[in-house]
């Protein structure tokens, strides 16, 4: 079979009255064309077989093209500088929604390109609407980032921590980082987002990042717990309910948080616990973007970026019929693992910092660990994730009269578990297993910052402590 003949054809089923706009010269009409020439991102009216109607300048100004010669050219063409595809406009016809891809631009450039149906009164496509961004800086700020020595990336995350409003996260490590690096790219789409993680990993600090650092972020972020709500009341909630809809219901009606977060983002944390039901409901505003509040007669249409957030496993629960298929694709289209606090343990120390200096700015107590109590904190797999190393600082700051935590201020669990696993097998006694993990915490100092100096300075004791120790354990500087 030809390929571009049998993408032709499929193009023509879907061939409306699109041809050229309507020749209007209202105020209304005016109006619109100062909107969209106005707009920074590039925008192009085309018909349903790709064939360009009218652009703004900053689709000119993206290719380098003036607007006279882009109108009534193919957008797929090569000469046009925009690596559109077919399939891609077919997309946006055959699912009536938002298709988005990378496409190239000319001089090396990256844009992301998203498409959508515009249809008709008789529901049948009529024009292709296509908005283009220009994304070459954000995916080279991002490569130069990946570059950067360790020092350099610390800093500039804790600067773009402050940019995007999220200052109570730690990305520190290299796991850390690549999620939050991964979260600035999702950031400039608006696919669906699901954020998967443990219990107390940050997934709703991640959608948060999502939401500051995306076009939406002067909107609402709305954040719905699916598992909290009781199933009878969750649909009200989230779509709302016409005035009258069932007895007890508010005489004005009640607006739903999908509705609240229009222009915004919606958050829907524990998206694994929502009802069967509701998941039919919830599809069907994903993909036509429109919500029917309770007893509402007609459907109210709304711009939403949906973020869905779980630590069950999605693909088991379809498995078991206990999560729509349909509703986990759409879902799952931009995917952003978040990992366990075990996994990324070298974070666990300046958390604690964080978490410190939020206490003592909330109740006036300063806390310090020691460096062996840090240590055995590092070694200890954490279930809760940050949750439980949030309530263990919590706790030391309170029972710590001194305000400096040591071993023995350790909850049980925790020193039990790190020091059996610490420990050789066989009898041996506190005192060799204290020495062993004081040896590995000497011994990461001076791999890491080189001379007993730094890494006396680092432990809070003077270089010949270190220097003595070193000879005692046979480490070398």
């Amino acid at each position: 079979m030809d390929v571009d003949r049998s993408m032709s054809d499929a193009r023509d089923s879907y061939e409306g009255d699109g041809r050229t706009l309507p020749a209007d010269h209202t105020a209304e009409a005016e109006a619109l064309t100062a909107l969209i020439d106005g707009a920074q991102d590039a925008l192009a009216l085309l018909t349903t077989r790709g064939r360009i109607v009218r652009v703004n300048e900053a689709t000119a100004q993206l290719l380098g093209v003036a607007r006279d010669e882009l109108v009534g050219r193919d957008i797929t063409a090569t000469e046009i500088g925009l690596s559109v595809q077919e399939s891609w406009l077919l997309d946006a016809l055959s699912t009536r929604d938002a298709v988005s891809h990378t496409a190239d631009l000319p001089g090396a450039r990256k844009a992301i390109v998203t498409l959508r149906a515009w249809c008709g009164a008789d529901n049948s496509p009529r024009y292709l609407i296509l908005v283009a961004r220009d994304v070459t800086g954000i995916n080279q700020l991002i490569g130069s980032v990946q570059t950067m020595p360790p020092a350099g990336r610390t800093r500039w995350w804790q600067m773009r921590r402050s940019e995007v409003g999220i200052d109570q996260i730690v990305m520190d490590s290299r796991a850390m980082r690549a999620v939050a690096e991964k979260a600035l790219q999702f950031a400039q789409v608006d696919s669906p987002v699901l954020i998967v993680g443990e219990t107390g990993t940050g997934k709703t600090l991640f959608s948060r990042i999502i939401h500051q650092a995306s076009s939406r972020a002067v909107a609402p972020l709305r954040e719905v717990n699916c598992g909290a709500i009781p199933a009878g009341l969750i649909e009200s909630e989230l779509f709302g309910y016409a005035r009258g809809a069932f007895t007890g219901a508010d005489a004005k009606g009640r607006t739903g948080l999908i509705e609240l977060a229009n222009d915004g983002t919606l958050l829907l944390d524990e998206i694994g616990d929502m009802p069967l039901v509701l998941q039919v409901k919830l599809l069907q505003f994903l993909e036509g973007g429109e919500v029917w509040p309770i007893g509402a007669s007609k459907p109210k249409r709304v711009d939403v970026r949906v973020i869905a957030a779980t630590n069950a496993d999605l693909s088991h629960l379809v498995a078991q019929g206990a999560f729509r298929r349909d509703l986990f694709y759409r879902l799952n289209v931009l995917s952003l693992q978040v990992p366990p606090l075990r996994e990324h343990p070298e974070d666990i120390p300046p958390l604690v910092t964080m978490m410190a200096d939020m206490l003592k700015a909330r109740t006036g107590k300063e806390l310090t660990i020691t460096p062996d109590a840090l240590h055995l904190l590092a070694r200890y797999p954490f279930p809760g994730n940050i949750r439980e190393l949030w309530n263990i600082v919590e706790r030391l700051a309170v029972s710590c009269r001194s305000g400096r935590a040591d071993v023995q201020d350790l909850p049980p669990d925790i020193t039990q578990v790190a020091v059996s696993s610490t420990a050789p097998t066989g009898h041996t006694s506190l005192r060799q297993v204290l020495r062993k993990v004081e040896a590995g915490i000497v011994r990461d100092a001076l791999q890491r910052y080189g001379t007993q100096t730094k890494a006396a300075k680092h432990l809070g004791v003077g270089q010949a402590t270190i220097a003595r120790k070193a000879r005692l354990l046979h480490l070398s500087d």
